[in-house]
């Protein structure tokens, strides 16, 4: 892929950067509603259409719902995944996060997921899970 996709909704943004067509960018902002849950969710599966991906997630300055991650569990699907890796969050996310990705996983497989505190970290993260990948 040539080109960097981008998709953008009220503060919310996801986008892949060349020459990484398998790893989603994202940056949440704010109260994350239900509407976003069900914009990240089309995004998602829009790139799942080419393979299992990473999603990288900037989630430091959000906050997620009751309602919204019930959406996310509910619809989000442990196949479209490589691995996750959150960026920036705080224990309340963490653990939020943690509770969203067992709800995840009992309608999948089970997804790698990791915390970083910096998207250099989160990069760091994704090449040792590929490698790692890579040698079973």
């Amino acid at each position: 892929m040539s080109r960097q996709r981008e998709w953008q909704f009220e503060g919310q943004r996801a986008w892949v950067e060349p020459p990484e067509p398998n790893v989603l960018w994202a940056r949440f902002r704010g109260p994350v509603s239900v509407e976003s849950s069900q914009w990240s969710c089309n995004v998602y599966k829009e790139m799942a259409e080419g393979g299992r991906f990473y999603l990288a997630a900037d989630i430091a300055s959000s906050h997620l719902s009751a309602e919204s991650r019930r959406y996310l569990v509910d619809h989000a699907k442990a196949d479209w995944f490589q691995g996750i890796v959150y960026i920036g969050a705080g224990l309340d996310q963490k653990a939020t996060t943690k509770s969203l990705m067992v709800g995840v996983m009992l309608n999948g497989e089970p997804v790698d997921v990791n915390y970083a505190d910096t998207p250099e970290q989160a990069r760091a993260w994704i090449e040792h899970h590929r490698a790692a990948k890579a040698k079973r």
